[in-house]
């Protein structure tokens, strides 16, 4: 299990991965909301892709926020920590 607050180890595809996991969502359902192509965000989850833009991990975000009402705001925050952006102004 991954420690949301001690997660400055992780990379991308792992903090995607795991709350994707952690909320029974799909790839699938991420599209919906996001808009963004299945296979792109199945590069990302596996880690063939790496390092998402700002506007990427927000849109991530917020569909699993939508999928799931049970998500905190450090789990949302921890996918951008894990590819080296902040929701902390700097």
């Amino acid at each position: 299990m991954v420690d949301f607050g001690h997660h400055e180890w992780l990379n991308f595809s792992r903090a995607f991965s795991y709350l994707l996991q952690k909320y029974h969502i799909t790839c699938y359902q991420i599209e919906e909301y996001s808009h963004l192509n299945q296979s792109y965000l199945s590069r990302l989850r596996s880690g063939q892709m790496a390092n998402p833009s700002a506007e990427t991990v927000v849109k991530i975000g917020i569909a699993i926020a939508h999928c799931n009402k049970d998500i905190t705001l450090l789990e949302i925050e921890s996918l951008f920590d894990a590819c080296g952006r902040s929701l902390q102004k700097r």
